[in-house]
């Protein structure tokens, strides 16, 4: 009798936690997205500088 009872109330704590842990990365990967899209730096920077360190001696396109 006291099994079931704790298998249900451990799945429904899992249950919670999962979905708390998806909804905080699903809000801040959004707001990591806002911020991207506000940051006027992110939108003139190169395509090719995946480290954000500038264009250490690449020729620039013309």
């Amino acid at each position: 009798m006291l099994s079931p009872l704790m298998f249900i109330i451990g799945f429904v704590i899992f249950i919670l936690y999962m979905s708390g842990l998806l909804w905080m990365i699903k809000s801040s990967h959004d707001d990591q997205r806002r911020r991207r899209e506000r940051d006027e730096r992110f939108r003139q920077s190169d395509e090719n500088d995946y480290d954000g360190g500038g264009n250490w001696g690449r020729f620039k396109n013309e």
